[in-house]
């Protein structure tokens, strides 16, 4: 009696976002301060922002580069993006090749705009390596060292009689918030996808049944989540702590890279603007 080979499969990766999970580690990358690394993400995003061409593309890309492999970032603290994203990245690109912008081909009937194709496509890799830069600094940085620093580098704000403080307590708790948020999201979709449910008939009331089901339950445990947030806090002192958290320590590689990347982005400005 022969018996047929069973075929397990493979579990279906859900989509995941890990931008502001800690990758553990004792790199150059991780020993930066944390004001050196958000005041480097903000000069390579103004840096875009001001000099948008392929060489600054390819200057920037380099040091995200540069920054991962220093900071031995594995390929698995990428996020998994849903297959539906990637669709209407596609769908932006299409309709913008149906632009007038010269030079125009012809694929056929139909005429295609590569200079608009050109320029979203450097646009959306210049924005693909800023958010990749950005989660180089939440991969290497402990999420309660940020604001501490932000309250250092603001600093001089004070003396204009700005609500520093309350601007970074309001960033250091949205930090911290995001990624109770994505786990009670995640939680919540599981538990979804474990409920019994009843065939779907295709009927729009069930559909609409179930959004709202799902939303009430999300606005049910984000209260929740932000009680129980707001009772630790107060259990360690307030929000007033926040801000005055001990800051990190500064080296010679702190002011080193700094120079380096603001000349840097001084000579791609300079460039763009030759």
């Amino acid at each position: 009696m022969s018996t047929r080979p069973t075929t397990t499969e493979r579990p279906r990766r859900e989509p995941e976002l890990t931008f502001l999970r800690l990758v553990p580690g004792d790199t150059p990358i991780h020993r930066l301060w944390a004001g050196t690394k958000v005041l480097v993400a903000t000069e390579l995003m103004f840096t875009a922002t001001f000099a948008p061409t392929w060489v600054t593309l390819a200057v920037i890309a380099v040091l995200v580069v540069a920054a991962l492999l220093i900071g031995r970032i594995p390929r698995g603290a990428f996020p998994r993006l849903p297959l539906g994203f990637w669709y209407l990245i596609l769908l932006g690109l299409v309709l913008s090749s149906w632009s007038t912008m010269e030079p125009i081909v012809h694929l056929g009937p139909i005429p295609v705009s590569i200079g608009a194709l050109g320029v979203a496509t450097r646009l959306l890799a210049l924005a693909i390596v800023l958010v990749v830069s950005a989660a180089v600094v939440g991969w290497t940085t402990p999420l309660g060292a940020i604001a501490p620093a932000l309250s250092r580098l603001a600093r001089p704000f004070r003396a204009l009689r700005l609500p520093v403080d309350e601007w970074i307590v309001a960033v250091a708790v949205a930090l911290r918030c995001l990624p109770l948020l994505v786990d009670e999201m995640r939680t919540l979709a599981a538990a979804r996808r474990l409920r019994h449910r009843p065939p779907d008939d295709g009927s729009t009331r069930r559909a609409l049944v179930e959004i709202h089901d799902l939303i009430a339950t999300a606005i049910i445990v984000s209260l929740r989540r932000a009680h129980d947030l707001a009772d630790a806090m107060n259990a360690r002192g307030g929000v007033g702590v926040i801000s005055a958290a001990q800051d990190g320590s500064r080296s010679w590689r702190d002011a080193a890279t700094l120079v380096a990347v603001t000349a840097i982005s001084a000579a791609l400005i300079g460039l763009s603007v030759i």
